[in-house]
């Protein structure tokens, strides 16, 4: 395996960890996850675990599984999925890229700490303004699940009030920053910033040597 495939691996297992869905099965290596609409990764299939069953049936079975709850079959596809060759695979199938390619960027923690500024209030718990000010954006309607897939794991919750919010997650040594979000008549004003600086130092606290965020390629 090159390094480079080694790596991805390794990114997509931290990743998988920052958006645990409510309801995932085993499905021959893959991981069939549910989560009524709330973000994309975690309503679709993660498929990067290798398997024993006919690749079709493997197919008809997870399409089945996701018809059965009424959504949408949705694959996040990496080069760390398996098989090798399944993008072309799901192309021929009739399946087409929904949205803009996700870019996975990671940094050392003294980094980022050297490279931002600002001030944010840092809190353990999740409280529905924070709440509101990321899930109101993307127009999730289920907060109960939501929070409950936010609130997953050793998690912080950065803001400045009314303007910006982001989140952290500890995954071994390396910080995951995700729901990074500011208000738009409060951006080009260093909260961003500010959220990161805050999340960098709590992370910092906890052990974290490393930080990976997942972007939208058209943010």
């Amino acid at each position: 395996m090159s390094s480079t495939r080694s790596r991805t691996d390794e990114l997509e297992s931290i990743g998988y960890e920052l958006w645990l869905a409510p309801e995932v099965e085993e499905l021959d290596g893959w991981r069939l996850r549910f989560a009524h609409g709330v973000t994309g990764r975690a309503n679709s299939v993660w498929p990067n675990g290798e398997g024993e069953l006919p690749l079709d049936e493997k197919l008809e079975r997870a399409e089945a599984w996701y018809r059965a709850r009424g959504a949408p079959v949705l694959f996040q596809v990496t080069d760390a999925a398996r098989p090798h060759e399944l993008d072309s695979i799901l192309a021929a199938r009739g399946y087409e890229v929904r949205a803009a390619p996700v870019s996975v960027q990671i940094a050392k923690l003294d980094d980022v700490l050297a490279r931002t500024q600002g001030d944010a209030d840092v809190d353990a718990r999740l409280d529905d303004d924070w709440l509101q000010l990321w899930a109101g954006s993307r127009g999730f309607e289920r907060d109960d699940v939501a929070r409950a897939m936010l609130e997953a794991g050793d998690v912080a919750f950065a803001r400045v009030a009314g303007a910006a919010a982001g989140r952290g997650v500890v995954v071994g040594d390396w910080l995951g920053i995700t729901s990074m979000i500011t208000a738009p008549d409060a951006r080009r004003r260093g909260h961003a910033s500010a959220i990161l600086q805050a999340l960098a130092r709590w992370g910092a606290e906890r052990g974290c040597t490393r930080s990976i965020i997942q972007v939208d390629s058209s943010n």
